[in-house]
């Protein structure tokens, strides 16, 4: 048994800042146990309510979400999904990398989206709609006989007649029912340019290449909608959307998309767009009336009481209370309501700035066993900033970025899979945000002379003019055409070097791009290079955190960073140096002597851990020391195994052992059980 003040200083921190970071509302799930019911409840019921009128005359309607940074648009898109995910299939539409292309962006993340298996079920939120439809409820001898896919296409063209392509889009609808096929079919659906053995394999002529086929297949989502169930596309983290070509806000496509939906009858469609209110002022004279006038209504989510703040901070603090003997006598101990009052004496409070003061609190009891006393000054003075002033140091802001990268990194390591979930224009964006972050000098997007894959293209001024193209489409007429438009250029002598990244397959002697590619790529001048998932996995991390820096939301201990100083963040801890793309591009150098990623590397005995491995522990270990001071060594053991699963409890507590020989950490009571030995961080 232990007191809540034991608890406290050996426990993480439950405010910890890399908990508040949103994302996408699907991937990022939420604790439920942190919610608050009342918090912004007017806007969950009016949503509510928009889809219950859907649900009844099918009529798509816009919504819009606005609110400060940091008053929890992102999260209460999950808590809409949550409540009403029965009633309705949720897509998540993040920020796309070219105006141009929106409509394919849009079905592409829609298509993902709705792959995607929700919390508590078994399969993907699109075979539970098909499985809704009335086909597949009662299946008769004429199926049996004439073959099931055949009278499904018959009965679906039967059955919606107006839809776009309906015998190749309801092939690959009935594809995505086969384990063999589904991915395949998901593939064709989201707007992938496939090789021809695959269209085959699907009984398709030809990919949705344009943006009118992809406008067209969305109005085919929403016609099947109309026997299911209405679906919710979320725009959201669009304050990284790149301006358009004549510097005007990016997000005008967005709305352009909205207006096309509501003016071209597409059905079934609930659109919730969701801006930060100052970013929304500023955009909001560059769109045309008419597009504004297609959003039905705007929800403000404005600042929450200090008693929905207190239950906030209750919320996080129930799983320590739970343990704590005697039971704390409040629900917020070791905080008190004081703080919250004297901080915002009007009584409002953004939620993200709420957990920001506990933080800071608990931080500081953790330090002394109590909190600081709340002052008792003048109704100026406590407009003032909190006091104590949170410590924050170079050294400290620096642990927290690596911690927040780290538990990225991880996440974003769990749900990629291949490269080809991003297209190529997203793959180029995401290189050209991590060569911005290093300094790169004289970027230029979309260079290659080409109208359908200049977005594959980027330029650069690193001691020579470079241009990379990246393409992954896997249709190898695709890849002719781009090794054309590259071959020009050489012709043209307007860049001295172009690296061509692909992973993708490049074909045979007889193809035509492949005898491009010998061609331009076989000297020392040009480069092909094979790009890694992992050096994905990099881009993809850098590009989250970007997006919430963007938006105000990223916290970094005691600060809010843009993307500038996180750029900073990025040049000083040098966590690019392992990312062998940019290795290959000789733009960083690797931290490993041989030069190798950090892809886990298995010594030669078995139970041997990699360098990889100690190094990544190690260097976990030695920022969360830093951000927390104390810890319990059964809770840093526990942790060290979640952030490096190849690590043994054992593994977990030599090392600790090796860092307080080291006078890295000490352990405060040594000769305690493990599961009261709390250990201290010793500063450099």
């Amino acid at each position: 048994m232990a007191s809540l003040e034991q608890l406290v200083r050996k426990n993480l921190n439950p405010f910890d800042p890399t908990t508040f970071k949103p994302g996408n509302f699907w991937r990022d799930r939420q604790n439920v146990s942190h919610e608050v019911t009342s918090i912004h409840e007017h806007v969950v019921d009016s949503v509510e309510a928009t889809l219950g009128l859907i649900e009844r005359d099918r009529k798509t309607r816009s919504l819009m979400l606005l609110g400060d940074s940091g008053s929890g648009k992102s999260h209460l898109l999950g808590r809409i999904k949550t409540r009403l995910n029965d009633r309705a299939c949720f897509a998540y539409i993040g920020p796309w990398p070219d105006s141009q292309f929106i409509w394919r962006h849009v079905l592409r993340q829609t298509v993902d989206s709705l792959m995607a298996i929700p919390e508590g079920r078994t399969e993907p939120q699109l075979i539970r709609w098909l499985k809704g439809l009335e086909f597949f409820q009662k299946q008769g001898l004429t199926a049996r006989l004439l073959g099931e896919r055949q009278v499904f296409i018959r009965d679906m063209r039967a059955s919606f007649p107006t839809v776009y392509q309906g015998k190749e889009f309801f092939s690959a609808i009935y594809a995505l029912l086969d384990p063999d096929l589904s991915m395949i079919a998901a593939d064709w659906l989201r707007g992938e340019d496939l090789d021809d053995e695959d269209l085959q394999l699907l009984r398709v002529r030809r990919s949705i290449d344009s943006e009118d086929a992809a406008q067209k297949m969305m109005s085919n989502l929403g016609w099947i909608a109309n026997s299911t169930q209405p679906v919710v596309l979320c725009f959201d983290n669009l304050d990284n959307v790149p301006d358009m070509p004549n510097g005007q806000s990016g997000i005008r496509a967005m709305f352009n998309v909205n207006t096309v939906l509501r003016n071209a009858g597409i059905r079934n469609f609930l659109v919730i767009v969701s801006l930060i209110t100052s970013n929304w002022r500023l955009v909001e004279q560059q769109i045309d009336h008419a597009d504004i006038a297609r959003i039905d209504q705007q929800l403000q989510l404005r600042p929450i009481t200090i008693d929905q703040a207190t239950a906030l901070w209750a919320s996080r603090l129930a799983p320590i209370h739970k343990e704590a003997v005697p039971t704390p006598s409040s629900p917020i101990a070791p905080l008190t309501k004081h703080w919250l009052e004297y901080k915002y004496p009007g009584g409002k409070v953004l939620p993200r700035l709420a957990l920001m003061l506990a933080e800071q609190l608990i931080r500081k009891f953790k330090h002394t066993g109590k909190l600081p006393e709340v002052p008792t000054k003048s109704v100026d003075d406590r407009r003032r900033r909190i006091e104590p002033k949170p410590s924050s140091s170079e050294e400290s802001d620096r642990a927290s970025f690596e911690l927040m990268w780290q538990k990225e990194f991880k996440g974003v390591g769990e749900h990629l899979r291949r490269i080809s979930q991003f297209s190529s224009p997203e793959l180029i964006r995401r290189l050209q945000e991590a060569l911005e972050a290093l300094e790169v000098p004289k970027i230029e997007r979309a260079i290659l002379n080409s109208n359908a894959y200049c977005s594959y293209s980027l330029g650069y001024e690193h001691s020579e003019r470079v241009c990379i193209v990246w393409t992954e489409d896997s249709n190898l007429r695709s890849f002719c055409d781009v090794m054309k438009a590259c071959e020009k250029m050489v012709k043209a002598q307007t860049r001295d070097r172009i690296y061509l990244i692909r992973k993708e397959k490049l074909g045979t002697a007889r193809n035509r791009g492949y005898q491009l590619l010998q061609t331009l790529f076989a000297g020392t001048k040009n480069s092909h290079l094979k790009p890694n998932l992992e050096s994905v996995q990099y881009l993809e991390t850098y590009h989250r955190m970007v997006n919430a820096a963007a938006g105000g939301e990223l916290v970094i201990g005691t600060k809010t960073p843009h993307v500038k100083e996180l750029q900073a963040f990025v040049r000083e801890s040098k966590v690019f140096n392992n990312c062998e793309l940019l290795q290959q591009l000789g733009i960083v150098k690797s931290d490993h002597p041989d030069g190798g990623s950090t892809k886990k590397k298995r010594l030669k005995d078995p139970q041997k851990l990699s360098d990889q491995d100690i190094a990544a522990a190690k260097r976990y270990v030695i920022n969360l020391m830093t951000t927390q001071s104390l810890i319990g060594m059964q809770i840093l053991v526990e942790n060290i195994q979640e952030q490096v699963p190849a690590f043994e409890s054992e593994d977990a507590v030599r090392l600790i052992h090796a860092l307080c020989d080291t006078n890295r950490l000490q352990m405060l009571d040594p000769n305690a059980q493990p599961k009261d030995q709390l250990l201290c961080w010793v500063p450099s």
